[in-house]
């Protein structure tokens, strides 16, 4: 009984955790994420929640670094029609943000102008339409609002928050800003296609 109840407290004590932090959890420093029987208890009460547990992983070796909460897809899906919640022109701001500021200036160690000024130059949702003016200050407010990015243009604290499909959707951005007339590009502008005009369909 006091196994149960301990568990409970452990289960209970991680999802408030999960939600609460700005960074992942270790699973060294919290042996309720080390555990897959109790993690995957964790994983059912966040799914309750409309949330989900989301791994970290080590991009170069791919190893499980930690664990983060974040929406459901079917919620963030429902949550898009609010017009405070992210949205497609968002996603393709912080695409952009992305690729100058952290695989550009960071990982590549490339010089690069100031994302401020880099924004007003590249085009939007498909990395080909323009997104200026009150739309581009819609979208960085929301993704600050989010704490998506920083007031200086940087990746925030809730970037790796971000579900399995809004990651795609990023991914799928960067083909398209950078590789357009790729096949892959195609693909996914087809896919694209399909499925707005589905979600158009009474």
């Amino acid at each position: 009984m006091h196994d149960e109840f301990s568990e409970e407290s452990d289960i209970v004590a991680t999802v408030r955790a999960l939600e609460a932090a700005d960074a992942m959890l270790r699973p060294q420093e919290w042996p309720t994420l080390a555990d897959p029987h109790l993690r995957e208890q964790v994983g059912q009460r966040l799914q309750g929640l409309g949330r989900q547990l989301l791994t970290v992983t080590d991009e170069a070796a791919g190893a499980v670094e930690g664990y983060l909460s974040g929406w459901s897809d079917e919620a963030a899906e429902n949550l898009a029609h609010d017009p405070n919640s992210l949205q497609a022109n968002d996603l393709a701001v912080l695409t952009l943000i992305y690729l100058h500021s952290e695989i550009l200036e960071r990982i590549l160690g490339e010089e690069v102008l100031p994302v401020a000024k880099q924004l007003g130059a590249h085009e939007g949702s498909t990395g080909r339409d323009v997104i200026r003016g009150d739309d581009l200050q819609e979208s960085l407010a929301r993704l600050k609002a989010h704490q998506l990015i920083t007031a200086r243009y940087k990746l925030g604290s809730a970037f790796r928050r971000l579900t399995p499909a809004q990651r795609q959707r990023l991914e799928d951005n960067l083909v398209l800003l950078l590789r357009p007339d790729s096949i892959l590009a195609r693909e996914i502008r087809v896919a694209r296609q399909a499925r707005d005009s589905s979600e158009e369909r009474p």
